[in-house]
């Protein structure tokens, strides 16, 4: 508890890096494995007790910006328990770049669990349902995809205005849902590369279920991925020399 205690103080002039924070309270949920006041606790209840420990430090409780507040606290157990190694490395790799507070991350956004692996939207069928929910392969690519974004987004923003870059959570929540259904349509056309009816009825079905809510982006990925199955299709149709 002392060690992440001093290191925090150490770099008090700047704000907490929350990834770098939950990778050491990931180290200790590990070390405080074997204390028999954490035993039968899940991983969520394990953090929350050593939250309560870290924030009743004393020297943490006499100056209030050491504390870490609940949406911190929210995003920590987000990135401990929901996010894959990979995932954290691409965020981790993102921040070796950028400080913090200048950064495409802050704890509103970690703190929301849609992009957790295993989570589903509510009120769906089962086929969306299915197509929806994260999986540690999907996460990985939506975090690409966003370093990515606010990488080209900033290269002409001053450093001290790139936080009006970052989406706000209203906006993370759609564009994981984007990514999930973009990444299912790219995984069932390499399943098949010659099955193109599939692909074209999962694209109308997300045009059936989401264009009334105005998430195009997702519908014009669909379109792109019929587009390279047709161009497949008649590439290898060429080379078997029917068309000449």
């Amino acid at each position: 508890m002392e060690s992440i205690q001093l290191s925090t103080q150490g770099s008090e002039r700047q704000r907490k890096d929350l990834i770098r924070t939950a990778l050491r309270f990931e180290k200790m949920l590990m070390h405080s494995a074997g204390d028999p006041s954490y035993q039968n606790l899940s991983q969520e209840a394990h953090l929350k007790k050593l939250f309560e420990a870290y924030n009743g430090v004393k020297a943490n409780v006499a100056i209030s910006k050491w504390q870490l507040s609940e949406d911190f606290m929210a995003g920590i157990i987000n990135v401990i328990v929901g996010m894959s190694d990979e995932s954290k490395q691409i965020v981790r790799g993102h921040l070796d770049f950028n400080k913090w507070e200048h950064s495409a991350y802050n704890e509103s956004l970690l703190k929301s669990k849609r992009h957790t692996i295993g989570n589903t939207p509510r009120g769906l069928d089962q086929h969306f349902a299915l197509l929806l929910t994260v999986t540690s392969e999907s996460q990985a690519w939506f975090f690409k995809r966003y370093n990515s974004y606010f990488a080209t987004s900033a290269q002409k923003t001053k450093p001290s205005l790139r936080s009006r870059i970052r989406w706000n959570q209203s906006d993370w929540d759609k564009h994981v849902d984007h990514t999930q259904l973009a990444y299912a349509t790219m995984q069932k056309a390499k399943a098949d590369t010659r099955d193109i009816s599939s692909v074209v009825h999962l694209t109308w079905r997300c045009y059936d279920q989401y264009m009334h809510t105005a998430l195009l982006v997702s519908f014009v990925c669909h379109v792109c991925f019929i587009i390279y199955e047709c161009c497949t299709f008649i590439m290898r149709f060429n080379q078997s020399g029917l068309l000449t």
